[in-house]
């Protein structure tokens, strides 16, 4: 009987962190069941899958690296998982069909996994990614969805059957993310894949959250922050610095917008309409017919203010208690110093 690898291709933004995070906790678990989850030898990276620099030399062209990497992924008995969200990014280059060669040369079928989730909100969280981590980002939303649009990443039926043409439809696990689901529903229909359900039982405590994304109100000031700091020049790690101090401050400052999107209705209706085809075609092909999705989205009045109106009202309101909390804070620090000197002239004298 062959082996199988099971190899976990994203989506970015799709409980990627959620699903690694369990993975690589639970490894002694799933290794005992012949599940080998592991990280080459000084290549680990925090909250990233096992499979992170395979996929980035396979996407910059490394290929000698990313072999090397591969097979030593393959060398253990039993089943092997390979998880990264920048696979989903290989698909689409012709060193896919060479990488399930390569694995299928080793005596293992392939097994690919990708999560995905409706086309307006996962934009959202892409751009609140873009936002908030050490991305040199500075435009704004609807940039990012044309330039996501353009290169066919919201066209998941395309990206899957680019898997499907390797390992075949049948060897394609497709798992659409709604919000009705619960809290642990990613990490536990992957089990259900490694045929491990029984690892987190119904009723028992879920995975912890990663890569919680800060309060959608405040992405859009953080992004004017970042774009002015690095357009004079200021360096990635101190404007990394500074955004993630905004948003650790800017809750206690300022009266934080209720807004759920950073899309408005309408738009995030014509993204949806623009995507029917394809996911008529992803429900066909890879759901049993079943859509993945209900494809009205939500209405939200503070969703409708502009957003540059608000952001500029938000980093206004920040800057103004940020001095004030400053001179706040030294009018305390030079009392403080003041009684400290005090108390060491008493002691002189005394």
């Amino acid at each position: 009987m062959a082996k199988r690898l099971f190899l976990h291709v994203g989506m970015p933004k799709c409980a990627t962190t959620s699903i690694q995070a369990y993975l690589a906790a639970h490894a002694d678990d799933l290794a005992a069941r012949g599940l080998n989850y592991t990280f080459a030898p000084g290549e680990q990276i925090p909250e990233q899958g096992n499979a992170s620099h395979l996929a980035n030399a396979l996407i910059t062209g490394d290929t000698r690296r990313g072999w090397e990497l591969l097979d030593y992924f393959l060398r253990p008995e039993g089943n092997v998982i390979l998880s990264s969200e920048y696979l989903f990014g290989v698909s689409r280059g012709a060193v896919a069909e060479e990488l399930i060669a390569r694995i299928r040369q080793a005596g293992f079928d392939v097994c690919v996994i990708c999560y995905f989730r409706r086309q307006d909100l996962w934009i959202e969280s892409d751009y609140k990614q873009h936002v908030k981590s050490g991305a040199d980002w500075r435009r704004g939303i609807v940039a990012l969805l044309n330039e996501r649009v353009e290169k066919q990443v919201l066209n998941y039926n395309a990206m899957l059957m680019n898997w499907a043409r390797f390992v075949g439809h049948d060897n394609v696990l497709a798992v659409p993310l709604r919000p009705e689901q619960g809290p642990d529903y990613a990490v536990r229909r992957f089990l259900e894949a490694l045929d491990v359900a029984d690892m987190l039982p119904q009723g028992s405590a879920g995975p912890k959250h990663h890569n919680v994304s800060p309060p959608t109100g405040l992405i859009e000031p953080a992004r004017y922050l970042k774009r002015a700091m690095l357009d004079r020049g200021v360096s990635l790690s101190l404007v990394q610095q500074e955004v993630d101090r905004f948003f650790d401050v800017a809750p206690r400052l300022v009266r934080v917008p209720q807004r759920r999107f950073l899309l408005t209705h309408i738009r995030r209706q014509r993204l949806l309409r623009n995507c029917e085809t394809s996911n008529a075609a992803l429900a066909r092909n890879f759901l049993g017919g079943i859509p993945a999705f209900d494809m009205v989205p939500e209405e939200d009045a503070p969703s409708e203010i502009p957003l540059g109106a608000e952001a500029a009202g938000i980093l206004a309101a920040y800057h103004v208690d940020s001095q004030n909390n400053l001179r706040a804070r030294g009018t305390i620090e030079r009392g403080l110093g003041l009684l400290k000197r005090s108390v060491t002239a008493l002691r002189v004298r005394n």
